[in-house]
């Protein structure tokens, strides 16, 4: 499944979206296939989008471009790029391995008390996918590839992990994919607001994406989450971008604590260059 910039643009004028989900004793249970149907955005709850759009996770290359460039651009034509559009392609694979495969989320269910559910999941994977998207918005043309690259990945990935659901029909497993793509939207506008902005907002924002504004949510959790997106943000920032296009690989410090595991981290890369060789 393909989501472009322009659909993209499309979604952010919207008004509100249904965001809220419902949070019962039936989430308990990792991917249940029963409980499936509930994890449907309830009807008649919406979420006002925040007030200042923020989008510090876009790249703005493409608004620099003039309408002949933007046409060269979306037929393929895209310069003098630093790494292959090929290689790219495989990077942009990579990162959205690194936001799936190399990060521990029983650690988040444990830590901050998330549901073990399906949707859990993917909210995580949105959190993660924004803080790359943080980093690549930084790259130039290079990095409005990967982007795309890595998202095109993800919803691929998201569409098989549905289709593991056999007490669903086609056309509830498409609506499901819409109300995820609403809540993507939803999560770049939301975090690029509360990266802007104060600890509260940020908290505030993480909040609503994750927690779907449970009352009952403990404040420690969410600090916990505040310094998790803080310190991402910073040691991606002191990451060279070069190994990140050729390799496609981005690390992410712990959920507590500010180390790497450099055992880890040499796993993954031996894992990401494996991966490599295998296609190349």
């Amino acid at each position: 499944m393909h989501f472009t910039r322009t659909k993209l643009v499309l979604f952010r004028n919207i008004i509100s979206y249904k965001l809220m989900l419902k949070r019962s004793s039936q989430f308990i249970k990792p991917l249940c296939a029963g409980c499936f149907k509930s994890l449907f955005v309830p009807s008649g709850t919406y979420a006002t989008l925040p007030q200042k759009h923020a989008i510090i996770s876009s790249n703005n290359v493409m608004d620099e471009m003039s309408t002949w460039q933007k046409i060269k651009w979306n037929v393929g034509l895209h310069g003098k790029l630093e790494v292959p559009r090929t290689k790219l392609l495989l990077s942009g694979m990579n990162l959205y391995v690194s936001c799936t495969d190399f990060v521990d989320f029983s650690e988040f269910v444990k830590g901050v008390n998330l549901p073990d559910t399906f949707t859990s999941w993917f909210l995580l994977v949105q959190l993660h996918t924004w803080l790359v998207n943080v980093k690549l918005s930084q790259m130039g043309k290079e990095g409005v590839l990967l982007k795309k690259y890595m998202y095109t990945a993800m919803w691929q990935n998201v569409e098989r992990r549905l289709e593991t659901f056999q007490d669903i029909s086609g056309s509830e497993r498409r609506k499901a994919l819409e109300n995820y793509y609403s809540l993507m939207v939803l999560s770049v506008l939301y975090y690029d607001e509360g990266l802007l902005g104060s600890d509260k907002t940020l908290a505030n924002s993480l909040w609503i994406q994750l927690y779907g504004l449970d009352p009952a949510v403990q404040t420690d959790k969410l600090e916990i989450l505040v310094e998790y997106v803080r310190k991402q943000v910073h040691h991606h920032d002191q990451l060279d971008p070069y190994p990140i296009m050729r390799y496609g690989y981005i690390s992410f410090l712990p959920l507590f604590g500010d180390k790497l595991d450099e055992k880890k981290v040499q796993r993954d890369i031996h894992s990401i260059e494996w991966a490599y060789k295998d296609v190349l």
